[in-house]
Order: C-alpha cells, then sequence, then structure tokens
C-alpha cells in the first residue's frame, strides 16, 4: 500500500496519508511510517512532535530504525480514539516541536508550585522520565486522582525513591564496591 505524497503547509509542519501499519520488536503494536520524501525534510535528530490523526491531537517522538525509516508508535487509546484500523489509512498532521518542551499539568505544577525542594528534585531529571511521570499522571481519568498521583510521586522523588533514583543508588553503591 503506498501512502500519498507529503504536504507542506509551513515551515516545520506536515501532511500525509498513511496506513496504521504492524511495528515488530517494540511494547506498542502499531504505527505509521512517515513518507520517505518527509523523512528526507527532517533533522537527523530526535524529534518531538504535536499534530493530529485522523483529527485526535497527540504529542509524540518520531521513531527511528537503522533502515532509516521514521515512525509514530500508535498506543492502543490513539489507535480507538482515532478511529485506526490495521493496514486502513490515516491522515496526519504534525509541526516539530522544541524538544527541550516539557508541559506540565495543571495538578503537578501546583505541588511542584508549593514544595521548592520537590521543584529542586524536578528541575534535575532529564526530560524524559519528566515526560514519563507526566504520563503517569494525566493517564488517571479524575482530577482528584491526578493530584494524588503528583503528591505521592514528589513526595517519593524528595526522598530518592522513585525507581530511577533506586537505581542510580545501587549503580553508585556497586561502583564503590
Amino acid at each position: 500500500m503506498k501512502n500519498s505524497p507529503p504536504s507542506k503547509k509551513h515551515e516545520n509542519t506536515f501532511a500525509f496519508l498513511a496506513p496504521l501499519a504492524t511495528i515488530e520488536g517494540n511494547y506498542v503494536e502499531h504505527g505509521i511510517f512517515l513518507p520517505s520524501e518527509i523523512v528526507a525534510q527532517l533533522p537527523a535528530k530526535r524529534l518531538r512532535v504535536k499534530g493530529t490523526i485522523n483529527g485526535i491531537a497527540f504529542a509524540l517522538a518520531i521513531q527511528y530504525r537503522k533502515s532509516g525509516d521514521r515512525f509514530f508508535m500508535i498506543n492502543k487509546k490513539l489507535v480507538k480514539e482515532a478511529s485506526l484500523k490495521l493496514g486502513a489509512k490515516a491522515q496526519v498532521n504534525f509541526r516539530l516541536v522544541d524538544p527541550d518542551l516539557v508541559e506540565v499539568p495543571e495538578e503537578l505544577a501546583a505541588v511542584l508550585e508549593q514544595d521548592e525542594r520537590a521543584t529542586s528534585v524536578w528541575a534535575k531529571f532529564p526530560n524524559g522520565l519528566k515526560r514519563s511521570l507526566i504520563h503517569y499522571v494525566t493517564s488517571a481519568k479524575g482530577t482528584d486522582v491526578r493530584i494524588k498521583r503528583s503528591l505521592e510521586l514528589m513526595e517519593k522523588a524528595t526522598l530518592g525513591l522513585l525507581y530511577i533514583q533506586k537505581d542510580k543508588k545501587n549503580k553508585k553503591n556497586s561502583d564503590n564496591v
């Protein structure tokens, strides 16, 4: 199945039609491959984007393979929300965004505003970890649960009890032996 020709509306903004495909060897089963014409226009570095698939908003990183293929990993929630079917074409529109930009949800922002120590710890985290923690907070449906998760996460973070912090401590301890 051939992808439709891509269009470029504005600088760093792209649109194309492509089918939902099976992605093997990843945690996510589905993906949409970017047309080679668009890949050729992209910088050869990790990229973050915002856009829509069949009108449903997303914020993702463009994934890549050693072969040069680039694609979006599509989770089950987005497959359902965008009414995607394996092999069926989807309308994809996206723009490049600042890879250092991390959008903090209001529940977590409120916790950080009230706790200087938590803010200090948060500032030291790499952006990928921040996005992972934000996903954990925002994956909760209710505001009360998002607030609870934000409070618990930052309490654990200030105590050095997050899984990533424990791994670093264990590595340092094993290096010193």
